[in-house]
């Protein structure tokens, strides 16, 4: 179980971000939720946690916390095949850059 410091500076960081983007809060039950902080937590790290918040708020149009809690591992898989892709793509221009310089 992740400690509960850790799970409200979760919560916490969501609000400020979701503040940051439409100048409101959310409407969050924080002490309820703080269930759902705790299960992502444990399931990936608290940094892990919170570069997908960042990602999450820069990819999703209107962005929840119950949507975020649900599909992170989505997110988490989505990001890797993403920051793959970008490698596959660098490796390929490179190659094509040597060939073409033939």
């Amino acid at each position: 179980m992740a400690e509960r410091k850790d799970q409200m500076a979760l919560l916490s960081k969501f609000e400020k971000h979701y503040q940051f983007k439409y100048n409101a809060k959310p409407n969050l039950n924080r002490w309820a939720e703080a269930w759902a902080a705790d299960a992502i937590i444990d399931s990936f790290t608290l940094q892990k946690c919170y570069e997908m918040l960042d990602y999450y708020f820069d990819v999703y149009p209107s962005p929840s916390w119950k949507h975020f809690a649900s599909q992170i591992d989505k997110m988490i898989e989505a990001k890797s095949r993403l920051e793959e892709d970008s490698i596959e793509r660098q490796q390929l221009r490179k190659k094509a850059r040597a060939w073409l310089s033939d």
